[in-house]
């Protein structure tokens, strides 16, 4: 049977990682900020091929990037959710004599 302070060490583990995960993912959306992402954007740079291909790129790893960010922050919402249930847990085992 697993002891209390374990059980508890676990849920603050779990805890710390949860807010990791959800500080790194709220900057995932910066990654982009300062590059041209619209074609008007880009034009002072380059126009053309080159410049239609980067802006797909580009879009493509926006949509990639805002996919990482909701797995991140789901990541995060079950490792509080298992947090609380390891709590719960500890709070139903007996405190040793």
């Amino acid at each position: 049977m697993p002891v209390k302070h374990q059980l508890l060490r676990e849920a603050a583990e779990k805890e710390a990682l949860a807010s990791t995960l959800v500080r790194y993912a709220r900057t995932l959306a910066d990654t982009f900020d300062g590059i041209p992402a619209k074609p008007g954007d880009s034009k002072p740079f380059w126009e053309g091929q080159a410049a239609e291909r980067y802006l797909t790129h580009a879009a493509r790893l926006r949509r990639e990037l805002a996919e990482l960010e909701n797995s991140c922050l789901a990541t995060a919402e079950n490792l509080r959710r298992r947090a609380k249930q390891l709590r719960e847990d500890a709070a139903r085992v007996p405190d040793p004599m």
